[in-house]
Order: C-alpha cells, then sequence, then structure tokens
C-alpha cells in the first residue's frame, strides 16, 4: 500500500468519519510506573504519519516525536523522569535529563552551574541548565476544533519560576499542529511578573536520533560563520557538517553558527539523511533567537545531535553576564516562534536545501 495521506476538507471528514479521532487528535493521560510515575502527558497524532508527546508535567517539552512509525528524537538513558525526581544541585539536572525531541534549558541559567546575585538575595545556588524543564504546567488546555477549513490540535500551559525575595517568571507555550500535517509549531511567551528586572537565558535542545542521525546524515544550514570553544571540538570543526557512527568515547563537540535569514530574520537548518530520503528541519527568527549551537555526541549509547536555538549559548549565567545578558523588565513579555517539520523525499528535501541556501 502507497503511503496514505487523509483529506483535510471538512465536508468531507464530516460525510466519511462518525469522530474526527479515528483521524487525528489528543490523548490525555498519567504515566504510572518507574521513574516517570506521575507525569502528565499528551499525545498528538496528526493523521499525516506525525506523533509526537507533549509533557505537560515537564515543563510542556516533547518527549518523542515519530514520522510514520520512524522515531526521528533521541531518548536518554534515563528515560522521561517526574518533575518530583529533579535535583537542583550542580549537575544533578544531568540524572533526569531524558532529552527528548525538545528540553527546554533556562530561564535563570543556562550553561554550567554556579552562584550569583538575584536581587534581594545574594549567593543563590543555579544548577546547571535551570530548572524550567523540571516544572509541571498548570492552566493546561487541550483543544481539537475546526478553525475555518482547518482541524487543529493545540495543546497549552503554564509554567512559573520564583522564590521569595527573588525572580518571578512565567513561561506560557502552545504546541500546535493540524490533520495531516507532518509539523508542528510552538509559540513561548516569556514574562517576567515580578517587581525588579531579571536576567533571561534560555535555549532550547532539540535532539536527533538514530536512524535518522546516522553515518549517512549530514547538518544543513545557511551559516555564515562557525567556531567552536574547545580544543577537542576545534579539532573537529571541519567536519561540523557530517556524522558517523557511535563510536566508544567519543567526546561531546559543540559548534555555534552565525545563521544568514532572511529579510524578515527567518532562518532553518536541517539533519538530512540521504537514504532514507527523510530531513527534520527547524525554522525559527534570528530576532527571536539569535544564537544557535549544534551538538554532536557520536557516543556508543550516546548517538545524538541536537539543534540548540535561544537567546543565548549554553555558557552560563556568569559568562553570559560578561557578554551581554537580555534583561526583563517588570510586566514585560517576549515571544519565540519555531516550526518543527519533516522533509520527506528527495524533491523535498532539495526544496529544503534551495531555502537553506538562499539565506547563506
Amino acid at each position: 500500500m502507497r503511503n496514505w495521506t487523509p483529506a483535510r476538507d471538512r465536508a468531507f471528514c464530516v460525510k466519511h468519519y462518525g469522530n474526527m479521532r479515528q483521524l487525528c487528535g489528543l490523548r490525555r493521560s498519567v504515566l504510572s510506573n518507574g521513574r516517570g510515575s506521575g507525569c502528565e502527558a499528551v499525545d498528538v497524532v496528526t493523521g499525516g504519519g506525525l506523533r509526537f508527546t507533549v509533557l505537560p508535567g515537564r515543563g510542556m517539552d516533547i518527549s518523542e516525536l515519530r514520522y510514520r512509525g520512524v522515531p526521528l528524537s533521541y531518548l536518554a538513558k534515563s528515560g522521561v523522569t517526574a518533575a518530583s525526581g529533579y535535583d537542583p544541585q550542580g549537575d544533578g539536572w544531568l540524572n533526569g535529563f531524558f532529552a527528548g525531541m525538545l528540553t527546554t534549558c533556562g530561564l535563570s541559567n543556562a550553561g554550567p552551574a554556579c552562584r550569583d546575585d538575584l536581587g534581594f538575595l545574594r549567593d543563590v545556588p543555579f544548577g546547571l541548565h535551570g530548572g524550567i524543564s523540571n516544572t509541571c504546567a498548570d492552566n493546561v488546555c487541550t483543544r481539537e476544533e475546526w478553525v475555518g477549513g482547518e482541524y487543529r490540535l493545540s495543546v497549552s500551559g503554564r509554567m512559573e519560576e520564583g522564590r521569595l525575595h527573588g525572580e518571578h517568571l512565567q513561561l506560557r507555550r502552545t504546541v500546535t499542529t493540524a490533520l495531516g500535517e507532518k509539523r508542528l509549531f510552538i509559540e513561548d511567551e516569556f514574562s517576567n511578573q515580578g517587581e525588579l528586572a531579571q536576567m533571561l537565558m534560555f535555549f532550547y535542545h532539540i535532539n536527533i536520533g538514530h536512524p535518522l542521525l546516522d553515518a549517512s546524515a549530514r547538518f544543513c544550514a545557511p551559516s555564515r560563520r562557525v567556531w567552536a570553544e574547545t580544543e577537542h571540538a576545534k579539532a573537529g570543526i571541519d567536519a561540523y557538517e557530517r556524522c558517523g557512527g557511535p563510536r566508544p568515547g567519543y567526546l561531546e563537540q559543540q559548534f555555534f553558527h552565525e545563521m544568514g535569514a532572511d529579510e524578515a530574520g527567518d532562518t532553518l537548518c536541517a539533519l538530512i539523511n540521504d537514504e532514507m530520503e527523510l530531513a527534520l528541519y527547524l525554522r525559527y527568527n534570528i530576532d527571536e533567537m539569535p544564537c544557535i549551537a549544534e551538538w554532536k555526541v557520536l557516543r556508543d549509547a550516546e548517538y545524538v545531535l541536537a539543534f540548540e536555538p535561544g537567546n543565548c549559548h549554553p555558557v552560563g549565567r556568569l559568562e553570559q553576564k560578561k557578554r551581554g545578558a537580555e534583561m526583563l523588565e517588570p510586566m514585560q513579555s517576549r515571544y519565540v516562534h519555531m516550526e518543527l517539520g519533516v522533509a520527506d523525499g528527495r524533491e523535498e528535501i532539495a526544496a529544503l536545501e534551495r531555502e537553506i541556501a538562499k539565506r547563506r
């Protein structure tokens, strides 16, 4: 049987289906065993081959993404863990880093653990990559509805980061897709709900695993400049676009990119597997996220490549202050929009590469 794609016409669907969940929809659940026990989840099926899971119990991050049954995301050794097991001290964040398709880092620190002043508080500890991914969402809302001629699926929720005498930062996230789609959209609103200006640090860990990541895969981006800051990454910078198979003892490499964009600031990057004739792309705006890193860990059992866009590089709060930190004034908000999608087949991949080339 050839790949089947559902008709998206409302009149057609009304005639042929008693319930739209025969085609697509959302399913809310709570994980009931293991380290993930108690974590709220929402499974999303588009009917266009795309399936993914949003975790209101873990900062509205995305644990897995599959296309036509093929896993595109990477799952780390811990698997999905509940926020109740979070260790905020030092590098304890790693104990619950499930990776998945999307892990959000921030909001007061993104990078190494450190200690810093925070408003009225002095010598405050900030753990590796902050706590927002280990924050449960409230105001969780799921919607399945016709909007004009489109049958839309959405999940939204709110996370708050705050303490007495300290910060009160808020993240509202909406994840949206639609019937027949092989892409999803993320809209984030960051706001300062407190009485003092606060530093905002965030980046997104978008993690791709096997089989899309393989020896035949390549990273494609409109990079105008690429650099590395560690010696072992500098040694591998000539091969930043290429991927090999997993091997023992591989040291993680991180490459930083200055991205080209169109007149509106829109840009995109992708991991392309020519043998599979499949690619996963990220589209975003460089005015909203001026920084992006490429993270490569081609090690046995830890075989992953990640896109890491954000308002900072993962250098940590203290280093970011030296480089220039973004500050949110009281009641100020700022927004981020991303699109994650699949290019399927040679024609779609060629069109994707042409679009990338225009932005160089």
